[in-house]
């Protein structure tokens, strides 16, 4: 099962989505090691620290291929991978980071919260410049409460929308 999550979001009156994700790509870590023929760069720390714009990766290993200008192409992260940006935290075993597209795929019992629902699968793509996460197979829990007050929420907007 594939879900769209901004769209389930916003059925659900989460209407705070972030913006895309541009600029330059900023990594911070304990180590950095360079292979100069093979444009491959190796960060370690506790944790390594990868940011653009608004949006934060962090892990203990990050291997970056890069072009000729230095820029990062993709990148691959392990152990204790944590992604942020707007409201949604991910956390997975492996992500790869691919810059040209501008997207993340995280693999490994990846994990999206987003306030206090919480949603699981197998493969998790976030597409960063669409702003789309999309979960296969998608295991969705919501807190009633919250499900409710986001509804009424969202209702209440629809009837002033309408006046």
């Amino acid at each position: 099962m594939t879900v769209l999550l901004p769209a389930l979001l916003l059925a659900a009156g989460v209407t705070d989505l972030p913006n895309a994700v541009s600029g330059p790509v900023k990594v911070d870590a304990d180590a950095y090691r360079y292979r100069i023929k093979e444009r491959q760069t190796e960060f370690t720390g506790n944790p390594v620290r990868m940011t653009r714009g608004d949006a934060v990766l962090t892990c203990k290993r990050l291997m970056a291929q890069n072009d000729e200008a230095g820029k990062i192409v993709t990148a691959s992260c392990q152990g204790d991978v944590r992604f942020e940006r707007g409201g949604n935290t991910i956390t997975c075993e492996k992500a790869t980071f691919d810059n040209p597209r501008s997207r993340l795929t995280c693999e490994g019992n990846p994990v999206l919260r987003n306030g206090a629902t919480v949603a699981k699968g197998t493969l998790l793509t976030y597409d960063l410049a669409g702003d789309v996460v999309t979960l296969e197979p998608a295991y969705i829990t919501t807190p009633g409460d919250e499900l409710e007050t986001q509804q009424k929420a969202l209702q209440a907007r629809r009837k002033e929308g309408k006046k």
